[in-house]
């Protein structure tokens, strides 16, 4: 079976061909081509962030950027977004992203360390530690559980945590609804 991955120029520059290094959209953002196409780089979800973790990416176009803290889903990015390549979705269970998290082996627990700061961050308990032989915890992360909020990622002291995007399910039915209605 071949997968084949869509790209963008940057990515393939940068040697990112796996699509592992692209930026995270601000929540319940649309998918990446009809975010490039409706977002007008005017920074107002920047201003409009209380907790500033959107900032100016590649191109202008604005990114999360967890180190800084962690998302509190407020909202008051979308409400910011004059050109709707934010918004929120008709069903208010819809997730605001898909993301998935990934604990490397330079992690301070994997490697017989006594830390447990991702997990005591994390609020949804979506970072839990099995006790393993030899007396020591391994972080076993939930991705059913995570809400992608990123509480995790600053907090880590070997920064090992990574967060990446997987799809965005509501931007798919943002688009689908969109084209039916301009039909």
């Amino acid at each position: 079976m071949i997968v084949q991955i869509s790209i963008d120029r940057v990515q393939f520059l940068r040697g990112d061909i796996n699509s592992r290094r692209r930026g995270i959209h601000p929540p319940w953002s649309m998918d990446d081509a009809r975010f490039s196409e409706l977002c007008n780089r005017c920074g107002e979800c920047l201003k409009a962030c209380p907790s500033h973790i959107i900032v100016s990416g590649s191109g202008g176009y604005p990114v999360i950027d967890f180190s800084r803290g962690q998302c509190t889903f407020c909202g008051d990015c979308v409400k910011a977004c004059q050109p709707r390549a934010l918004s929120f979705p008709d069903d208010p269970t819809t997730p605001p992203w898909s993301l998935d998290i990934e604990i490397d082996s330079s992690c301070l627990s994997r490697n017989a360390v006594v830390c447990r700061s991702c997990g005591d961050q994390c609020e949804e308990r979506a970072i839990r530690f099995q006790l393993q032989t030899g007396g020591y915890s391994q972080p076993q992360p939930d991705p059913t559980a995570c809400t992608g909020c990123g509480a995790c990622i600053a907090v880590c002291p070997s920064h090992s945590i990574t967060i990446t995007p997987t799809s965005n399910d509501h931007a798919a039915s943002t688009q689908a609804r969109e084209e039916i209605v301009n039909s």
